[in-house]
């Protein structure tokens, strides 16, 4: 009898599943991230895709110099800074106790090209930087700051300087302005990302958030200058006959609320600076400006007003 021909059994290999990773879902994406740098550096950051949900829009930096304070006798200042509508509110007063009215207007970054040329639009990032006019050696007097709520100070509200004290949670001596400027950054509302049709003074303050910078006895009638800073989205008038791509969807994790725990866990005082602070979080998006998916060089035109 023949002995039986032994047949080798093929080796079978074990498929090993790949571990699950666990997602952070309150860790930055790259485009939370991209908006967390606009949010921290307006003046200097890539422009990208924000977080916001709706439409796409073009995205571009404007900016805005000024000064605040300046006139005869007038020791003290006040700003509000509304990015949700493009608007901002000024007031100069000889004594802090002096009583004004909020009134906002358009003395804004980019608030005649907007008018001319948007339909409607959404502020990704604005900061405002002031600088004492008066020499280090005899800049007296302090600047308070902070971020509140749009309801606090609505238009036609009657504060004052004094009054408008309790709406900052920070605060410098003029002489210390003076050696470094002081850059405060605006930390938007819930409803911040909504659009805002152009020219609307002041819409709905439900959750939009303001800026509030106010100065206290300066030297009489030297004030600061101010700059301005907006990355702003918009979408274009119908007569421009530019198409935006209306089926773009936002291709984040996150939201605005998720960019913001972010940043202050890095940094719980974020938001503003003397000087400057360096937001470490990389650069993968070149400048220009950034639409519906796609990337492209601005004209000068477009890139800055």
């Amino acid at each position: 009898m023949a002995p039986k021909k032994l047949v080798k059994k093929a080796k079978v290999k074990k498929i090993v599943k790949p571990r699950a990773v666990k997602v952070d879902e309150d860790s930055l994406d790259h485009y939370g991230l991209k908006h967390a740098q606009m949010l921290f550096d307006p003046c200097g950051s890539d422009l990208s895709e924000s977080v916001y949900p709706g439409d796409r829009g073009y995205i571009n930096r404007f900016n805005l110099n000024g000064v605040a304070g300046v006139g005869t006798g007038i020791t003290n200042f006040a700003i509000v800074v509304k990015p949700g509508n493009g608007i901002a509110a000024y007031a100069a007063t000889q004594l802090p106790g002096d009583t004004f009215l909020v009134g906002f207007g358009n003395s804004y970054p980019g608030a005649g090209f907007m008018t001319s040329n948007a339909n409607k639009f959404r502020d990704i990032a604005h900061c405002t930087v002031v600088r004492p006019i008066a020499s280090p050696n005899n800049a007296t007097g302090s600047i308070h700051y902070g971020v509140t709520a749009a309801s606090a100070l609505p238009q036609g509200f009657t504060t004052s300087c004094t009054q408008m004290l309790s709406h900052c949670t920070q605060t410098i001596s003029c002489s210390q302005a003076c050696m470094a400027p002081l850059e405060i950054k605006w930390s938007p509302g819930t409803f911040d990302d909504r659009y805002c049709a152009t020219g609307v003074l002041d819409d709905d303050n439900s959750d939009r958030n303001v800026l509030v910078i106010v100065g206290i006895g300066l030297p009489a009638n030297t004030g600061v200058q101010t700059r301005m800073v907006s990355i702003r989205e918009w979408q274009p008038t119908v007569t421009l006959g530019v198409n935006i791509d209306a089926t773009a969807v936002n291709h984040s994790r996150c939201n605005v609320s998720c960019v913001l725990r972010n940043l202050k866990r890095k940094d719980p005082e974020w938001w503003w600076q003397l000087g400057r602070k360096t937001f470490k979080a990389g650069r993968a998006v070149a400048g220009a400006y950034y639409s519906g998916g796609m990337l492209g060089a601005a004209g000068a035109a477009l890139k800055y007003v």
